[in-house]
């Protein structure tokens, strides 16, 4: 799997990146088809000073792409706020492809 991290130089502590990096492989043990992810934490002078830390998170899993955009006062809470996201869908991804199909398709005649 690929992580790729796009932060602002010196705004983004290594901690935090080394959190999110494992939050990510722990995300990669319950879904193993995730192929990607890529996280940008930016700084956004066009939004309000209170909220303008930003973090989105692009997740691959083959065949889709899972986008989550967070903001808020710290980097530090919406990182948390993109990763709870992320583990949601994940699961709930993980649960539908358990799930049996609702109609079964078949092109075999009898």
């Amino acid at each position: 799997m690929i992580i790729e991290f796009h932060t602002p130089y010196g705004k983004v502590s290594e901690d935090l990146i080394n959190s999110i990096r494992k939050e990510i492989l722990d995300l990669s043990h319950i879904n193993r088809e995730i192929s990607r992810a890529e996280v940008l934490c930016k700084e956004s002078e066009a939004i309000t000073p209170g909220e303008n830390k930003v973090c989105e998170m692009i997740l691959t899993v083959y065949g889709d792409d899972h986008f989550i955009h967070t903001r808020s006062d710290s980097f530090d809470k919406s990182v948390k706020e993109a990763l709870k996201e992320l583990k949601k869908i994940v699961k709930k991804q993980v649960k539908d492809r358990k799930e049996i199909p609702d109609t079964v398709t078949s092109t075999v005649k009898v």
